[in-house]
């Protein structure tokens, strides 16, 4: 046995070692110790925040900072500026600009303390202590900007509104309102702070179309900037923030609260005395009375038309040029008024078109709470009435849809906020037109009664009431129907007429109106002083704002019979006729060998005459008796006569010349006729006299150019001839003139085109209607029926107070008293009338008595048929 195992097999005798003892547990750290830990722990996560954040600041500045614009350019920056056109006398008639340009920059220096302060006041009082950003109120604004429900904040100074409006777009982005913040800064250290201050100023919309101080004081208080005073000041100020919402003329009550707020914070601020503002706390917003309306739509139209082709459309819409033109304000307005009556006059003999839309009582009631607010919260200008609603935009109409409305020119943050709280309705209300209340007012209403008994209907205009009888709406005759019988047969509850206010009746009392409608029908009428080429006067169409084509420049339409007398003149001036020379008026079969077709002319009452002279042929406009001159002297002297009177438009070379088939402008047709009217002395029509750029600078003058291109003495004729148009024939209603006249009346094809065109030794003058789709006016619509009132009407206006005077008599031109009957010398036995011929083609020899009268031989005869 091995005495090892037997060893180990015994049991031992010592007890069993104990287990090891556990280790003892650490010392629990000390609270110091702890927080010692946590504080190390946080200020690495702060550290490596900071890094983050600086990284993230600098990586977001320089993203945003690409193709950020440079504001070295603000420097030297010129705000657009409006070009002003100076009229005639002087005064300021039409401005061109960019729809958010419409501005006359002046120099923040000019303007006093309380108008600068009023600014810094409502916008940013601590605009000369910052560096551009204000921190806390940027802080405050996002702070607010978090809280649902709260109105939106973006604490922007006025140099950060400056960099928004001028250097970035106006959108709503946190990216923009980065690249703001970026730009700020270095706005500031670009420019001084009246530089900034005075870019805002000048820069900011304030309503109704108005860029920058000047413009908006002019507007408003009717004074230059230089002059606001504190209370107009404040007023400016405030609407910068809504100037399309509470403007004073918007929105008057809101104006004021608006200004309560400015003065308020002038005060708080220190920048004026408490006592002052106390007095204009509670005085009343006075609106100066309202610029007078712009006259010459057309013709300012044509001038800025005229510029940009030369100058280009920056220069004539931001370069402030200085423009001085040829139209007299008073003149122009006699024309516009001439031409709105003659349309009206032609528009209600081709019938009425009905109403422009209708709408549900119901829905009129809605809406008319709403618009009596408008209307009671809107700005009153100085000698104006109440204001009344034009409900054109309430129309519902398949076939006529209401007017858009026109955008504003510029809309701020706080009114897109605005914009968004408001109601459809509201919205609705807020595009409905105010209108100030006067007679001849023409404006849109409702028809809430219609009375066949009592022959009247009511027309509500929200702020007052009209009353229409039935005696001024039996023109309103529907096509393809007789005359009204009774008034429901023109309108019903509902529907949304035009109307012209005839009598304003102190209120409570119905307003006198008569029913209207916009003409279809078009028109024009181009005025020019013959001494000097002036075009004093030109409108080429009904309403500027509806329809901008320019029918007196633009449009070529055929002059029918009112191209006669150059046909005529070239006839006097090959010296084959004279006033007395007798042609054939009788039907006849043509072929005309300029275009190989055969016609038959026919006179406009397709009757024939017989023999007759040529004075008796252009008075009774016969077309037979043209063509036969046409032949004998040809096309092309007539068209040459026409072109050295100042027709420059494409004429056709054929016999239908004779009849006015051409087709020509009203510019150049008036024109022409000026240079008949001025014994043949031609000159290029001006209606720009003088350019300048904003600095002063002549860029352009003009004056007459006056050149002999027609004989004097066969010009001369010529208006002898037209005398007796005027004092015989188809325009006998010029007599009412009572002073020497001459001109011609023109009918086209169809009456597609009806003229009129004349002159006395004062004004030249053509008139033209017809529709732009050359539609047919209607077989009794002709140029003495259409257009000649629109010319009388104008010249009866214009010749008040001038001293009637002859035609001049050039020489060359011999005065002889004839017999009619035979042509011959009137003797002291035949009773005889006064004739002007070319020297030389006088008759000589004397007409026998009574009883004795032989056939004559001087009538000049010409042509293979032994007569023409």
């Amino acid at each position: 046995m091995n005495p090892a195992r037997e060893m180990s097999s015994q049991p031992s005798s010592l007890p069993p070692a104990p287990p090891p003892a556990p280790p003892a547990p650490p010392a629990r750290p000390s609270l110091g110790a702890r927080l010692w830990r946590w504080t190390k722990r946080l200020l690495v996560l702060g550290a490596v925040g900071v890094v983050l954040l600086v990284l993230t600041i600098l990586g977001g500045y320089l993203y945003y900072s690409r193709e950020l614009p440079s504001v070295e350019a603000l420097r030297n920056y010129s705000l657009p500026q409006v070009t002003k056109v100076r009229c005639a006398d002087g005064s300021i008639c039409s401005e061109f600009f960019q729809p958010q340009g419409r501005r006359t920059v002046v120099d923040i220096k000019e303007l006093p303390p309380h108008v600068r302060n009023a600014f810094l006041a409502a916008e940013d009082a601590d605009f000369y202590k910052h560096e551009g950003l204000d921190i806390f109120g940027i802080i405050r604004a996002a702070v607010k900007n978090l809280i649902p429900g709260s109105r939106k904040s973006g604490a922007s100074t006025i140099t950060q509104q400056v960099v928004k409006n001028m250097l970035l777009t106006p959108e709503r982005s946190l990216a923009r309102k980065i690249r703001e913040w970026i730009l700020t800064p270095r706005v500031e250290q670009a420019l001084t702070k009246d530089q900034i201050l005075g870019l805002y100023i000048n820069q900011s919309y304030y309503g109704q179309g108005r860029d920058g101080i000047e413009e908006a004081a002019l507007y408003y208080f009717g004074k230059q900037a230089k002059h606001l005073n504190i209370g107009e000041a404040a007023v400016l100020a405030g609407t910068v923030q809504s100037p399309n919402r509470i403007n004073p003329e918007k929105n008057i009550v809101k104006a004021k609260q608006r200004q309560r707020y400015v003065l308020g914070q002038m005060a708080g601020q220190g920048f004026v005395p408490q006592a002052i503002v106390d007095k204009e706390m509670d005085k009343p917003i006075v609106l100066s009375p309202r610029p007078p309306p712009e006259v010459g739509s057309y013709y300012a139209e044509e001038i800025r038309r005229t510029l940009v082709a030369r100058y280009g459309g920056d220069a004539v819409l931001t370069g402030g040029l200085r423009v001085d033109i040829a139209m007299d304000p008073k003149l122009q307005v006699l024309a516009d008024e001439a031409v709105r009556k003659g349309l009206e006059a032609v528009d209600r003999r081709q019938g009425y078109r009905g109403p422009v839309g209708t709408l549900e009582p119901a829905r009129f009631e809605q809406l008319k709470p709403l618009l009596a607010k408008q209307i009671e919260e809107a700005g009153r200008r100085q000698k104006e009435g109440a204001y009344v609603a034009d409900l054109a935009s309430l129309a519902q109409s398949p076939t006529t849809p209401p007017p858009p409305e026109q955008a504003p020119a510029v809309v701020t943050e706080t009114e897109q906020e605005e914009e968004a709280r408001l109601s459809a309705d509201e919205k609705l209300a807020l595009a409905v037109q105010l209108q100030p209340l006067k007679e001849g007012l023409k404006v849109h209403g409702f028809v809430s009664q219609v009375d066949d008994t009592g022959k009247k209907a009511r027309v509500e205009l929200v702020g007052r009431a009209a009353e229409l009888t039935f005696s001024t709406v039996t023109w309103a005759r529907f096509k393809g129907k007789g005359a009204p019988a009774k008034m429901s047969d023109v309108m019903k509850p509902g529907d949304i007429v035009r109307v012209r206010i005839t009598r304003v009746t102190p209120s409570p009392a119905l307003l006198e109106a008569t029913l209207d409608q916009v003409p279809l029908v078009q028109g024009g009428l181009v005025v020019i002083n013959p001494r000097n080429r002036y075009v004093v006067a030109l409108v080429g169409g009904y309403d500027f704002a509806a329809s901008p084509f320019n029918r007196a420049t633009q449009a070529r339409r055929q002059p029918g019979s009112s191209f006669k007398p150059f046909l005529y003149g070239a006839a006097l001036g090959s010296g084959r006729f004279t006033p007395i020379s007798t042609v054939n008026d009788a039907p006849e079969a043509i072929r005309d060998p300029y275009t190989g077709k055969t016609w038959k002319p026919q006179n406009y009452d397709r009757s024939f005459d017989g023999p007759m002279t040529l004075r008796q042929a252009l008075t009774k406009s016969k077309n037979t008796v043209s063509v036969r001159l046409i032949e004998a002297i040809t096309p092309a002297t007539a068209i040459d006569f026409a072109r050295r009177a100042g027709i420059r438009s494409e004429l056709p070379e054929n016999l239908t010349l004779a009849l006015g088939t051409g087709e020509v402008t009203l510019l150049e047709a008036a024109n022409a006729y000026a240079t008949l009217q001025a014994n043949g002395r031609y000159a290029e029509p001006l209606m720009i006299l003088k350019v300048a750029d904003a600095q002063g600078k002549v860029l352009e003058e003009h004056q007459p150019a006056f050149e002999e291109t027609l004989p004097p003495a066969v010009a001369y004729l010529t208006t002898s001839l037209m005398r007796s148009v005027v004092e015989e024939g188809t325009a006998r209603a010029v007599t009412e003139l009572n002073r020497p006249a001459a001109g011609k009346t023109g009918t086209a094809n169809e009456s597609r085109d009806t003229w009129f065109s004349g002159y006395t030794a004062d004004w030249v003058a053509s008139a033209w209607v017809g529709f732009d789709d050359h539609s047919p006016l209607g077989s009794s619509e002709t140029g003495g029926r259409a257009p000649l009132p629109i010319w009388l009407e104008f010249m009866r206006a214009a010749h008040e107070g001038l001293p009637s005077r002859e035609f001049e008599v050039p020489p060359g031109v011999v005065q002889v008293r004839i017999d009619p009957v035979t042509g011959l010398l009137a003797g002291n036995s035949v009773p005889g009338r006064l004739e002007s011929f070319l020297d030389g083609t006088q008759p000589t020899a004397e007409a026998p008595p009574p009883g004795h009268v032989s056939p004559s031989d001087f009538f000049l005869q010409e042509g293979s048929r032994g007569g023409l």
